[in-house]
């Protein structure tokens, strides 16, 4: 994609899955699809792929489905609401790093998978369901499994046939709808409510006054444990690859944490003092946003950047792209966490960063990603330093864009001045006992 738009500019053709695309760059056009012309451009029906996992949740749910959905949960994203969950996040970082040793080498991928997780069903569930994080990230890894090997074929094989990836599917999909319609009929039979995401979505009701059934529950919950987890697990991966090859950038961020938290845990009123640590987490998401590519349908006949684009194509909008385009990014390829000041933000074109997509559609869980990934970068960084990849980063396309292969570096204490520690090296990751 990036080669294509270098090559033949702000629009230009192309194909995705083995259906017309038209690759789309520039942020006045991104703008035009997401905003201006939005009607015309619904999700695509690559998007039906997804529905036997994720039902009718918000990520793809259409038309005024889809907004009852949005507006009915806005309340549940709400900043007070958001904010309330940073402790909760402070402690699943400090007990899951408080089992690593100095010195040992870490699958940094699948570490960040299972924090982020851990995260997840605590705010999502509550502590009560702390137990069934394993058994949610075994099957996720087998759906995500099933996504990477079928999201970019032009057909799919059905799942009624008993393929070896479509039983792994089918089964982990039976298991995370026992876990999860068992946590919904606790919580339904508990008379108290928690302060958990689920309980609130609970107690939602629409205009009519209406509540989300079982089945709609356990649609967005779903939907928020895979997309949600996943992305912000990939940012902090991404944030920590480009640290351990920026050693400068580390140092600065290291300062930042020794002088704002000494060696206490980060805390929400510390956020606006760790500014670095903010920056890091945008131009990782700059570099290797999690999701790397927006695409709609259109329905009819269209216009953009002085091409036609003609009813059923594909409008496919690659952040990846856009977000190393030099006209808007000095630099585009270098990791440049101090670029982002407000001065420069102001500057962007509206869709020139988007790794949160953008328009009505825009993640409704963004403020709390942002929060997450923040937390948890200052809760690791400020203890520990990742460096000696044992090889090159190399991607693959799966819901989101991961690592190929577990990305394994060595983790080092920091002293309390934010330099590291050396300690003899030792061979596997604490993870796996």
């Amino acid at each position: 994609m990036l080669k294509t738009a270098r090559d033949h500019g702000d629009v230009a053709y192309t194909r995705f899955a083995g259906f017309p695309t038209y690759l789309i760059t520039h942020p006045d056009g991104i703008e035009h699809v997401l905003v201006g012309n939005r009607a015309n451009y619904p999700k695509s029906d690559l998007i039906q792929r997804f529905r036997p996992l994720l039902g009718e949740g918000l990520l793809t749910s259409t038309g005024e489905g889809w907004a009852r959905q949005r507006k009915m949960m806005s309340p549940t994203f709400q900043h007070k609401r958001v904010q309330s969950f940073a402790a909760a996040m402070v402690a699943a970082t400090t007990e899951h790093v408080d089992r690593w040793t100095a010195g040992t080498v870490h699958s940094v991928n699948e570490d960040m998978m299972r924090l982020t997780l851990d995260i997840a069903v605590r705010t999502l569930f509550g502590s009560s369901a702390k137990d069934d994080a394993s058994r949610v990230s075994r099957a996720l890894d087998d759906v995500s499994e099933y996504f990477a090997k079928t999201i970019s074929q032009p057909i799919s094989i059905p799942l009624s046939i008993p393929t070896q990836l479509n039983r792994a599917f089918l089964g982990a999909k039976r298991e995370l709808d026992d876990i999860v319609h068992r946590i919904i009929a606790d919580k339904r039979n508990s008379t108290e409510r928690g302060p958990d995401l689920l309980s609130h979505m609970l107690d939602l009701q629409d205009e009519d006054g209406h509540r989300m059934s079982d089945k709609q529950l356990r649609d967005e919950v779903l939907t928020l444990l895979l997309a949600g987890h996943e992305t912000t697990a990939l940012t902090l991966t991404y944030a920590f690859h480009l640290l351990a090859e920026n050693p400068g950038e580390d140092a600065l961020l290291a300062e930042e944490l020794a002088r704002v938290l000494g060696d206490r845990p980060p805390t929400l009123a510390d956020l606006p003092k760790l500014v670095r640590t903010q920056q890091i987490v945008k131009e990782a998401m700059r570099l290797f946003p999690p999701a790397a590519v927006l695409i709609r349908k259109a329905l009819a006949d269209d216009r953009i950047g002085g091409f036609d684009i003609p009813a059923g194509a594909l409008a496919v909008m690659p952040q990846w792209v856009t977000h190393r385009d030099p006209r808007f990014f000095a630099r585009p390829e270098r990791f440049l966490p101090g670029r982002w000041t407000p001065e420069m933000e102001k500057s962007l074109p509206r869709f020139a960063y988007f790794p949160f997509g953008g328009g009505p559609r825009v993640c409704i869980g963004s403020a709390f990603a942002m929060l997450e990934a923040q937390l948890v970068l200052a809760g690791v960084a400020q203890r520990f330093q990742f460096s000696n990849p044992e090889r090159p980063l190399e991607l693959q396309i799966s819901i989101t864009i991961r690592p190929k292969h577990p990305l394994r570096m060595r983790a080092d204490a920091r002293e309390k001045s934010g330099t590291r520690t050396e300690a003899p090296i030792a061979s596997g990751c604490p993870f796996a006992n």
